[in-house]
């Protein structure tokens, strides 16, 4: 990643002003020795505070308000989870003072060097102060809040601002790799690489079929019809893309675990979108959750770039607990679509929604994401036994799903996301060979 990112600001207003530690001690040692002196009438008492008061009071002779100019460059605002991330603050102020120049509150990356980020300057500037993070949750984050305290050399006084905001940094999910491809409903007529239930001009064979009149002599068989001695017409299927919607399971909490499942869940979601946007298909997305996204069905290169922005926004608040819920607008599934449902299977409401647009006549698939090597390591017999308990209650949702028709597969981390597409590839296959025996009975 090349682009990059910077905020400055003008420190010379506004801020606060605060008495430096030592002066409050400055002040009792000195007009302590004074009271003593007058009470006790050893002068020499006097002598000894007074030197304290004198450096209390040059420290606050100075009070113009201290000018500081800052600003934070990022190399790169768009990076992938594990990136290391490099950047610079550019700090400049009038004459001499000793400064302290601290970010604190990063969100979405840990600092690398320095750690704390944090420097401490004296005399002149302008100084650039390089620092090196580590992008480590996906989302959308602000890097941190920049503290400037500034204090002129022998001044008792303390200036310090803040940065308001910072630049923003996007986290991507680390990228996973999907060849395959799950097989739409039923496609629309748009140029992709699904095969569609109708027949018209394309490439892939479907059937052979005795001539009808107007039939196009360009579609007759000619060995077929040579060996038979009537005329046949090789009918193929015309290429379409299908619809696909991500139906994400964005239910957590402020656990580091239930974020961790979350980030997996949406790299298995943009990996299936990748893979089907770069097939043509129409993708959409809907989260349910704390937080709610909803982006219709489409394709193209907008859509890739909507989605991850939904997802990076998903993330942000999966980081950040105390963000407002979004809104959605009206949901409007098409008919046609396919429904993904990824999820860990936490919510026993995000199957019973699966189920219902089963039910409802889309065609409904679930991936499993596997989550119990989040959970810490149990302790005790009894943390033992509700480990088990949460695995039953997972394969018996699991069960209900595949019950009600909607296949699911677990992803794990050592088989990946392509095992998980290709079982439900065969389940699916499955289930419709099962439907058309149904028929035909």
């Amino acid at each position: 990643m090349t682009s990059g990112s910077s905020l400055s600001t003008d420190v010379s207003t506004g801020g606060r002003r605060r008495a430096d530690p030592r002066l409050p001690g400055y002040l009792v040692a000195g007009f302590g020795a004074l009271v003593v002196a007058l009470t006790t009438g050893q002068s020499e008492l006097a002598a000894l505070g007074a030197p304290f008061l004198v450096l209390a009071a040059l420290g606050v002779v100075d009070r113009r308000p201290a000018r500081i100019w800052a600003e934070i460059n990022l190399h790169a605002d768009r990076v992938i989870e594990g990136d290391r991330i490099t950047g610079e603050v550019e700090v400049e102020w009038e004459g001499d003072a000793d400064v302290t120049v601290l970010l604190t509150g990063l969100r979405g990356a840990t600092p690398v060097h320095p750690s704390p980020v944090s420097w401490s300057l004296s005399g002149r500037g302008p100084y650039t102060l390089p620092f090196q993070l580590e992008a480590q949750s996906w989302g959308v984050h602000d890097i941190g809040t920049l503290w400037i305290r500034l204090r002129r050399r022998g001044g008792m006084l303390v200036w310090e601002q803040k940065l308001s905001s910072a630049p923003t940094l996007r986290v991507l999910p680390t990228p996973l790799r999907l060849n395959r491809l799950l097989k739409p409903a039923e496609p629309r007529a748009v140029a992709g690489m699904h095969l569609s239930r109708f027949r018209g001009q394309g490439t892939d064979f479907a059937e052979l079929r005795p001539y009808q009149p107007g039939d196009r002599l360009r579609d007759l068989s000619w060995s077929t019809s040579a060996r038979l001695g009537t005329p046949w017409v090789a009918v193929r299927h015309s290429e379409k893309t299908g619809t696909v919607l991500l139906l994400l399971d964005a239910v957590f909490s402020d656990e580091r675990e239930t974020n961790n499942a979350l980030a997996r869940a949406a790299r298995v979601a943009w990996a299936i979108a990748q893979a089907h946007l770069s097939a043509q298909d129409r993708v959409g997305l809907l989260a349910r959750g704390r937080t709610t996204a909803w982006l219709p069905p489409r394709g193209g290169r907008r859509a890739r770039w909507l989605l991850l922005d939904e997802l990076l926004a998903i993330g942000a608040a999966a980081e950040d607990p105390l963000q407002r819920p979004r809104r959605r607008g009206r949901v409007w599934i098409p008919a046609d679509a396919l429904i993904v449902g990824v999820t860990d299977l936490r919510s026993e409401a995000f199957a019973r929604e699966l189920l219902h647009y089963r039910r409802a006549g889309h065609t409904a698939v679930a991936l499993v994401i596997e989550t119990s090597d989040l959970l810490p390591q149990p302790r005790n017999p009894a943390d033992a036994a509700a480990h088990r308990i949460w695995l039953a209650q997972r394969d018996s949702e699991r069960y209900a799903l595949t019950r009600g028709g909607v296949p699911s597969a677990m992803i794990t981390g050592t088989e990946g996301v392509a095992a998980a597409i290709s079982s439900l590839r065969r389940s699916m296959s499955a289930m419709q060979v099962s439907r058309s025996a149904a028929t035909a009975r």
